[in-house]
């Protein structure tokens, strides 16, 4: 009996003992604790939209690149539309097959090769705008992605369309800075040999966890340490694509 005490007690202090088993994956855990904009999203259509870094530019496989590591986050069916080299001016002509797609979440990762080409930021903002206002439709979230590029000029460009079509900006503030979040210079990935300017499997799993975030379906991306200084093969600056 005095044991049988004992261990009541010692059982209202402590808690219940853990059991264990397998540890939940990612999805797992947020199909537990995602809010109702989330949930509300999983098996639905999502559309990536977007240059490079949206075509997988370099995750070491495809399912390590954000668009395919949000998709599985979030258990939606992805249709990627993403090209090298492009600009805002090329996604406003893919208005259209992103609206074909009848997607419940777009995001809209576009911007860098404008800062890095030098577009114009008056030409930008209407082409960004006209983007925005196109993809947008009811229940349909549209998420706008930074650019990778840091340029404050240009992300307030992006902040205030997408807000102005009721669109969240996500932001890549300090990501570019971070040595883990590029790809090695002359690694290799299912694209072929990489550049230290496009992010590696942490940036992209960086950028998805911003995303994921913005839809209060988990934590933000932990940002740092800072570079002390960019390496000597940081052309992107002249060459983006």
């Amino acid at each position: 009996m005095t044991y049988l005490i004992w261990a009541l007690l010692a059982l209202l202090a402590f808690g219940t003992p853990a059991t264990s088993g397998a540890a939940m994956a990612p999805s797992e855990v947020i199909g537990v604790n995602a809010g109702g904009q989330a949930q509300a999203l999983r098996g639905q259509p999502y559309v990536a939209l977007g240059d490079s870094i949206s075509a997988g530019r370099f995750g070491t496989t495809q399912p390590q690149t954000f668009p395919f590591v949000v998709a599985q986050r979030l258990g939606m069916q992805l249709d990627l539309i993403a090209r090298s080299g492009t600009k805002a001016a090329w996604g406003v002509q893919q208005v259209a097959a992103v609206n074909a797609a009848h997607p419940a979440l777009v995001t809209i990762e576009l911007g860098t090769n404008d800062v890095g080409f030098n577009t114009d930021p008056d030409a930008f903002a209407a082409q960004y705008d006209a983007l925005v206002a196109g993809v947008s439709a009811p229940n349909r979230q549209v998420l706008c992605v930074g650019s990778w590029l840091p340029s404050q000029v240009f992300d307030q460009l992006i902040q205030s369309a997408c807000e102005r079509h009721g669109g969240t900006f996500v932001s890549l503030d300090g990501f570019y800075h971070v040595g883990g979040f590029h790809a090695a210079d002359g690694g290799a990935s299912y694209l072929g040999r990489t550049d230290w300017f496009h992010p590696g499997d942490q940036g992209h799993a960086a950028i998805a966890a911003a995303i994921v975030a913005a839809l209060g379906a988990g934590p933000p991306p932990v940002i740092g340490p800072p570079l002390v200084a960019a390496p000597p093969g940081d052309v992107i600056r002249t060459h983006p694509y």
